[in-house]
């Protein structure tokens, strides 16, 4: 029995965003970046919780290690597995489906052992990528090609601001670990609620073929080369910061102050380079902010040689690091959009989001190994050898093939065509 499409069902209550109108589909992009805000601050709370409570429970550390893995694979196999299910039954049942899974896993997880949490974080790796998947394209492919770097700004900056949120509250409050699992799960399913209830429909559009990860490369390398460096950067950035601050002898406050600096840096730079993203070729900005990464870990290597480094001057250094590293992210997806705006969403903020996957799981490993091998400073330098490594990319990019016009675009009175959900697309290769 076919599956009925989102427009099907909806029929004439549906209300389509207006083509070349920037606020036309502003009633779409509100349902889902509401829901995205509550699932950000449900994921924060498990992801913050499941480390927490096996490192209570005196598990041990291949347990909490292989349960950490588990989600990242399954994270990185949605990628590559749901693209099709979201363009053959539309969004907004999609982001149904996967609020469920990460509900009973959640659930799962509070009534089960923590020997068998493994396939509970898999279940949500592969959901969260579901959501991902989902949110992005459905930004990217309705928001107006003028404000597209804007909009996912802002939804980047309200996201971070429910992740810091998600984590002083696992940190403050005076709740058992039980019951803040069990609000997890019902952030998860109170998700559903503003995306279910709005009467726009999901992106929508024509059958025009597969998109690769190959395509993606040949059309925007720069993209590509940009997750994969937020993913190297941030994943470091966020685990392994606060290890390399005890090492080098902060107290443990400041310590976790330093992770909080870099999200701090990021959060204050997201709009502003959204805006700019709109306006000027994508590569230059991402060349400007990833120069700015290696000025600012070159004063904390002169500061460092010098003497103890006031805590103050490192902690303001990393969020410079933060803010010319992450939000990024937000630059890479507004030129890929650029670049390819005849593609299917759905296999565009897959194949971002795998490569993004792909840093984050690679870069804690990769900096763990450069401390190792050089000491407490072998993070500072990993982090500028990936730096340098964009910038000479960018430039030899910018050389070879400045931005053509057409392409770059962004102020154009014309819509955007919407792309949308083939029934009958292969998954990505």
């Amino acid at each position: 029995m076919a599956v009925a499409s989102e427009q099907d069902v909806e029929g004439k209550e549906s209300i389509r965003p207006e083509a070349g109108r920037p606020g036309g589909s502003i009633a779409t992009l509100g349902a889902i970046v509401a829901g995205a805000l509550v699932l950000q601050i449900a994921g924060t709370l498990i992801n913050t919780l499941v480390p927490l409570s096996l490192a209570l429970a005196k598990q041990s550390p291949l347990l909490i290690g292989v349960v950490g893995s588990a989600y990242s694979v399954g994270f990185l196999w949605g990628c590559f597995k749901l693209p099709p299910l979201i363009r053959r039954i539309g969004h907004i049942r999609a982001f149904a489906v996967f609020a469920s899974l990460q509900t009973m896993a959640t659930i799962s997880i509070a009534l089960l052992p923590a020997e068998t949490w493994v396939l509970p974080r898999l279940v949500m790796g592969l959901a969260a990528a579901g959501h991902g998947v989902c949110i992005e394209s459905w930004i990217s492919g309705q928001a107006h090609p003028s404000q597209r770097g804007r909009i996912f700004g802002l939804y980047q900056i309200l996201n971070r601001v429910a992740l810091i949120a998600s984590q002083l509250a696992v940190g403050y409050a005076a709740v058992a670990m039980e019951s803040m699992l069990l609000l997890a799960a019902m952030a998860f399913s109170s998700a559903l609620i503003p995306v279910c209830l709005t009467r726009a429909r999901g992106p929508e559009s024509s059958d025009t073929g597969t998109l690769k990860l190959g395509l993606l490369w040949a059309q925007a390398p720069a993209a590509v080369i940009g997750c994969l460096y937020v993913g190297l950067m941030s994943g470091p950035l966020v685990n392994v910061a606060p290890a390399y601050g005890i090492l080098i002898g902060l107290d443990q406050r400041a310590a976790i102050l330093l992770t909080a600096s870099v999200q701090i840096g990021a959060l204050m730079l997201q709009w502003p380079i959204g805006h700019v993203a709109d306006r000027y070729d994508s590569r230059i900005i991402m060349l400007a902010s990833a120069a700015t990464v290696v000025a600012a870990l070159g004063g904390l290597g002169i500061g460092l040689v010098a003497g103890p480094m006031p805590a103050l001057w490192l902690l303001g250094l990393f969020g410079i690091v933060g803010a010319g590293s992450i939000p990024l992210y937000t630059v890479a997806v507004t030129h890929a959009f650029a670049r390819l705006k005849d593609e299917q969403p759905v296999g565009l903020s897959a194949g971002l989001l795998f490569l993004w996957g792909i840093g984050s799981t690679i870069g804690p490993l990769a900096a763990s190994a450069s401390m190792q091998t050089v000491g407490p400073q072998g993070l500072p330098l990993y982090f500028a050898v990936l730096s340098i490594g964009l910038c000479v990319f960018l430039a030899i990019r910018l050389v070879r093939k400045p931005a053509p016009g057409a392409l770059e675009t962004r102020h154009e009175a014309t819509p955007m065509s919407v792309p949308g959900m083939g029934s009958r697309l292969t998954p990505l290769k």
